[in-house]
């Protein structure tokens, strides 16, 4: 016995189907018309670099594009020349912005950045933000940094992971030295203490607590790199 394969041809539709299904079709394409601009092409990534405002300048706020960037600390916040300008070779970078901690056992400050709307003053949501904290280590009785991201959200590496460990999510696991005397690996021109942080996914703000784990003697301190994201509107 032989066989035969069943194919089955295709319905075509009457006229009447057609018209009511072009009837249909004509608010999609009226809804796709009106999505926004915004959504077809990425913002251009913006760059906030430090040196461009100043050696020796305390820090408060600035407009790159569109885009204000506001800081605002709390805590121990009195050291000398705390968030100031630096263009003296920090973590290898030379332009930076430091951090200097007060000198008590858990001496602490918390760093706010805020993202704001230049025309508006109001928030502005931007992706893809990146910046690194710069020369973590430790002087063995001196001081001992700590850097704790209160932001949830970020990635992270650690450049050295002989010199710098933790996750930077708790004051138990924040990113700090290795051991008790990481300073000798860790000199301003070198990365050995750094530690890279971005978040892909959007914020308008980020915040950091940077503190000692032991009574500190001199002026310890850390900076943070040049700062790039992309505005999620342009």
């Amino acid at each position: 016995m032989s066989s035969k394969a069943t194919v089955h041809e295709p319905l075509r539709p009457s006229r009447r189907a057609m018209v009511r299904g072009a009837a249909w079709t004509v608010p999609v394409v009226a809804v796709a018309a009106t999505a926004p601009a915004y959504a077809a092409s990425a913002c251009p990534t913006t760059t906030l670099a430090w040196s461009a405002l100043g050696n020796g300048n305390v820090f408060a706020s600035t407009t790159v594009g569109a885009v204000t960037v506001t800081l605002t600390v709390s805590g121990v916040t009195n050291a000398a020349n705390n968030r100031t300008i630096s263009t003296t070779a920090t973590g290898a970078q030379t332009s930076n912005l430091r951090f200097y901690s007060g000198s008590a056992n858990g001496s602490s400050q918390t760093a706010t950045f805020a993202f704001t709307r230049t025309s508006t003053g109001l928030p502005v949501d931007i992706k893809n933000l990146s910046f690194s904290f710069l020369d973590v280590d430790s002087g063995g009785s001196g001081w001992s940094d700590n850097v704790v991201v209160n932001t949830g959200g970020f990635g992270y590496t650690i450049v050295s992971p002989a010199n710098v460990v933790g996750d930077g999510l708790a004051p138990a696991t924040a990113f700090r030295a290795a051991n008790a005397n990481t300073s000798g690996n860790s000199p301003g021109t070198s990365t050995t203490g750094n530690v890279n942080v971005s978040w892909a996914g959007i914020v308008n703000s980020v915040s950091f607590t940077y503190f000692q784990s032991l009574a500190a003697t001199g002026s310890p301190f850390i900076g943070i790199s040049n700062m790039s994201f992309q505005p999620v509107i342009c």
